[in-house]
């Protein structure tokens, strides 16, 4: 960690040309326990003991047509999106060790079933794996069953769990439709929305009927089992989630955890272990929706996980713009936000947040979105901060993220060249030839995860609200195991002295991990312990004794 500290640590603070050096005059900002403590995501009260690789996980989400292309003979070569549609499997295999070395321990793939059924027939559509054909077979655009198990193997080799995407509530409408031991999928042309209503499939496509008796869901039962035993597939990230009934994603969900118990293979120790059971529904609406159609409640529980859309858009809207051009730069607004989950989710819910995915807008081009270039950096390393040491429970980031990518030319919201804002962030991926910035906020990232994942205090603790105000945002992170973590962000162009009660500083000596100054803190006499936070910057602190 010292060696790190010396590498990183001034990574995170690249303002220090907007700092005030010559005004002593700062503005005190006291952090003291006044805030009530969130139960939000603390996470999962009695549950901790048995969900913690669930909640300590740390994924990379790769969009696979658009990621690497490591193999010229497998490519789509059409597609949405800036990308040169030339990603595949392969390219995914060799970036194993890139990913590895960001301190991630999960990659999500979009699908891989096959779409198009011949190479003249491929479209843009099929590209994106959202709509399959067949479900036993990999899409020969990406690889094939060989290369899907070399890379499980090799991922769970280097420690590195394997998620796939399963659309299970709509497909193409030549879908092959018999599962081996003969299981078929009721089809429909009245596909589900996320607020219950129906809508007409696109064109040569359909969706599954699951009002049939249960036949559709022993397909999907089935399909599920067979890439936990035949693969060792540690779990599901289900899309659209809603069109699957609460009471059938509880049976799936509870399928999919029971046949990883049954199944083994063997970990980066050598030891023999579980695949990992994980599921996350994809359900992009309000919290009550996300409840009624994923959590369901805490007698009939559907998930235990899904996406943290809300939380998501708090934090866009504080530190740039959300999509649709709500900006909110108020460091409350996050509180606001968590408290919308607090309020609204069951204390089963383990939600997943995330900053960025392929159907929404790279944070790089909402920060030039809302004409806050001159501070990009450092808006991206808050932003990256708050991913990797906020949030209790799993977590997620789409490539690309961990550089501050960005489309360039997309600082306005265009339709050319297929630039639209559910599917321009499916760009080429990144693992090598960064810039110097790149390279300097890949570095920050790697170090901030390796912060995560050594505590559990960041991935699995209560969290007591510190402050809210317009400028600053600082919570505690406490886990009876482990070290307390007190996280601060400062969104205002001012330097602020941060001042934390003894209440709140009960130990007698803690360690700035980001900056190189000041970095022991040591406790006043009255028991308060103060620094400097520099301009659109942040800092977490963990007490030595």
């Amino acid at each position: 960690m010292k060696r790190l500290s010396t590498i990183y640590l001034s990574l995170a603070l690249l303002c220090t040309s907007c700092t005030n050096s010559s005004s002593n005059n700062f503005d005190t900002v006291n952090l003291t326990s006044q805030e009530p403590i969130f139960d939000y995501l603390a996470a999962y009260k009695e549950q901790i003991g048995t969900v913690k690789k669930h909640t300590d996980l740390r994924i990379y989400q790769i969009m696979v047509e658009s990621f690497q292309d490591g193999d010229p003979n497998r490519n789509y070569d059409v597609g949405y999106g800036p990308s040169s549609h030339k990603g595949d499997l392969r390219g995914v295999l060799n970036s194993l060790d890139y990913i590895k070395s960001l301190n991630m321990n999960a990659i999500w793939l979009t699908p891989i079933f096959e779409s198009a059924p011949s190479d003249k027939d491929k479209s843009k559509l099929d590209a994106t794996g959202y709509y399959t054909r067949n479900y036993y077979k990999i899409d020969r655009n990406f690889g094939d069953e060989n290369t899907l198990k070399e890379l499980v193997d090799k991922a769970h080799e280097k420690g590195i769990y394997v998620i796939l995407d399963g659309v299970f509530g709509h497909f193409r409408d030549d879908l092959v439709n018999t599962s081996p031991k003969g299981n078929k999928i009721s089809t429909t042309d009245k596909c589900i929305g996320s607020n219950n209503s129906f809508y007409p499939p696109v064109a040569h496509t359909l969706c599954t009927d699951f009002n049939d008796g249960g036949k559709s869901l022993e397909y999907f039962k089935e399909l599920v089992e067979y890439y936990i035993e035949t693969y060792k597939i540690d779990g599901f990230r289900l899309d659209q989630a809603y069109q699957i009934p609460v009471e059938n994603l509880s049976i799936l969900r509870k399928t999919i955890e029971d046949v990883s118990k049954k199944v083994e293979y063997t970990n980066y120790e050598g030891k023999s272990v579980h695949p990992l059971g994980y599921v996350v529904g994809e359900i992009w609406s309000d919290n009550p929706t996300i409840v009624s159609t994923g959590y369901g409640d805490n007698e009939n529980i559907g998930l235990y996980s899904n996406f943290d859309f809300a939380l998501r858009y708090g934090l866009v809207q504080t530190l740039a713009t959300e999509e649709w051009g709500k900006q909110v730069h108020v460091a409350r607004n996050i509180r606001d936000l968590m408290k919308y989950d607090e309020i609204n989710f069951p204390s089963h819910a383990m939600p997943n947040f995330m900053i960025t995915n392929h159907d929404l807008v790279r944070f790089g081009d909402l920060i030039q979105r809302a004409g806050l270039q001159d501070s990009y950096w450092q808006r991206i390393h808050l932003a990256l901060s708050f991913l990797a040491l906020v949030p209790s429970g799993p977590i997620t980031n789409y490539y690309g993220e961990e550089i501050g990518q960005e489309v360039p030319d997309f600082d306005k919201k265009i339709s050319v060249m297929d630039f639209y804002d559910d599917h321009v962030s499916r760009d080429n991926g990144k693992i090598s030839g960064f810039t110097q910035q790149e390279e300097k906020t890949k570095d920050l990232f790697s170090y901030l995860m390796k912060i995560r994942s050594e505590h559990d205090s960041i991935s699995n603790g209560k969290l007591l609200l510190l402050k809210a105000n317009s400028d600053i945002f600082a919570v505690k992170k406490t886990h009876s195991n482990d070290s307390d973590f007190i996280y601060v962000m400062n969104i205002s162009n001012e330097n602020k002295l941060i001042s934390i009660s003894k209440d709140i500083a009960d130990k007698k000596k803690y360690e700035r991990l980001i900056t190189k100054k000041e970095k022991i803190l040591q406790a006043s006499e009255d028991g308060d312990i103060q620094f400097i936070l520099e301009p659109l910057s942040f800092d977490v602190i963990r007490n030595t004794d």
